[in-house]
């Protein structure tokens, strides 16, 4: 997950110096190859490691770990909008420099995004909690 969330995020890095420096844009620039393909690989480790922990036996609900759940709800959000932003280019055009990210299937998609990319954070948030309760809070008796 951090990995594929990093290769996203070094696509937004490349799509931001491209509005800033004019390049020409389209919606298939290699820089939205690279945050698309970020985010495919994210969903897919999400839902191959949910659907190998149903196959094992886990309730869906509890199939991805803890802090995964929203990521997965970002990674289905981002490739959703990411088809509303397609259209969104298709109709009113391609913004330049900062106005490119006012529209709204961007700002949905940088909140999809930071729900993928704040997934391992959560995670690791969620076991420090549950390490804290089973062992005892730190500084208590």
């Amino acid at each position: 997950m951090a990995f594929f969330s990093t290769w996203f995020v070094v696509g937004l890095y490349l799509d931001g110096w491209a509005h800033t420096h004019q390049l020409p844009d389209s919606f298939f620039t290699p820089w939205h190859a690279i945050i698309y393909s970020g985010v495919l690989g994210a969903a897919l480790v999400l839902v191959g490691t949910a659907f190998l922990a149903w196959r094992n036996g886990a309730p869906w609900r509890q199939a991805l770990p803890a802090g995964y759940r929203l990521s997965l709800l970002g990674a289905g959000l981002f490739l959703i909008i990411g088809v509303a932003d397609f259209v969104w280019h298709s109709l009113f055009g391609i913004e330049a420099d900062l106005a490119a990210l006012y529209s709204p299937p961007d700002l949905v998609l940088a909140a999809a995004g930071a729900l993928i990319a704040s997934g391992p954070l959560r995670a690791a948030w969620y076991q420090r909690q549950t390490s804290q309760t089973t062992v005892g809070a730190p500084f208590s008796r």
